[in-house]
């Protein structure tokens, strides 16, 4: 399962880009985090509607990978529980409107040796120790800037890498 190390291995630049977007100064990381409810009929479990969910997060870097404490009975607990696990993650507009997303899949957490590791790597008391952990793998990424902010032809610059593909 390709972690954040992987990725950095991968694409170093894409993925030093990623850290800088996610990680505030004061060290905790901040973003948001797309999830998408999956039911055959159309509905979850509760019977809400299945459809997709958009919040903030604050992902923990922990060893080689990234990860996301939920706190229990969220739309996004429930998503990657009972979905495909699937997630985007997009870091806030930077600059200049610079943008980073990394998108994959995300797999809870039940070994309670890598469950403390990720509660001593978190830098804020927001999370009970029962709260869901979940190990993002990440499958793609983007990183857009701009050349020439401000200027008649100023344009995008997309980099994109896969786990498939590779940078591009």
């Amino acid at each position: 399962m390709p972690g954040w190390a992987d990725f950095e291995e991968a694409a170093p630049d894409l993925a030093a880009a990623g850290r800088r977007l996610l990680v505030g100064e004061d060290g905790v990381a901040i973003a948001f985090l797309a999830t998408a409810g999956l039911a055959t009929d159309g509905h979850s479990r509760d019977g809400n509607a299945a459809g997709p969910h958009l919040g903030p997060v604050c992902p923990v870097f922990c060893g080689d990978h990234l990860y996301l404490v939920a706190q229990t009975g969220t739309p996004k607990v429930r998503d990657l529980r009972d979905g495909t696990g699937r997630f985007a993650l997009h870091a806030f507009l930077a600059e200049n409107d610079e943008e980073f997303q990394v998108a994959g899949r995300a797999h809870e957490v039940t070994d309670a040796g890598e469950r403390a590791a990720v509660h001593e790597a978190i830098p804020f008391a927001a999370f009970g120790r029962e709260d869901p952990i979940f190990r993002f793998e990440i499958e793609r990424s983007l990183w857009v800037h701009w050349e020439r902010v401000g200027q008649p032809d100023t344009r995008a610059v997309r980099r994109r890498w896969s786990v498939d593909q590779g940078n591009t």
